[in-house]
């Protein structure tokens, strides 16, 4: 009884943490950004996402292409090996949409690889032919 305890009390303090990490890194992605590099199933599309624009503050999202919005929610994972992120729609063209993605955040740079499924996590941040993923790459706009 004693190791079902103390195993429970560990996955209840990891979850913490991780929980608190996530916190963090929800700050650090916030803010605006701009599209630099864009592909879908291995072929690139910048020049269609080149005016876009995303915005991540409290675990929303909003992203402005023209005169429409689509706007939701996000949540990450740091605890996964890549980092998992979901992207939910909640008004716009991706109500009731959540992609599955992974992502990596190195500076002013958020790269984020959307499983456009809506099943599938990605594994890699790349695309590849028939692969059903978008891979954007953002930088922070200042």
């Amino acid at each position: 009884m004693a190791r079902v305890l103390f195993a429970l009390l560990t996955v209840v303090l990891v979850s913490g943490f991780a929980r608190a990490d996530d916190k963090t890194e929800m700050k650090a992605l916030a803010g605006k950004w701009t599209v630099a590099d864009a592909e879908v199933d291995g072929k690139k599309v910048s020049e269609t996402f080149k005016n876009l624009e995303l915005v991540l503050e409290g675990g929303n999202y909003t992203v402005k292409v023209g005169g429409m919005e689509d706007k939701g929610t996000v949540t990450v994972n740091t605890a996964k090996a890549p980092k998992a992120m979901d992207v939910s729609g909640t008004e716009g063209p991706n109500r009731g949409q959540t992609y599955p993605c992974i992502y990596e955040l190195k500076d002013d740079t958020l790269t984020i690889c959307y499983g456009l499924d809506f099943k599938t996590r990605p594994t890699e941040l790349k695309t590849a032919d028939k692969s059903n993923t978008m891979l954007i790459v953002y930088k922070r706009k200042k």
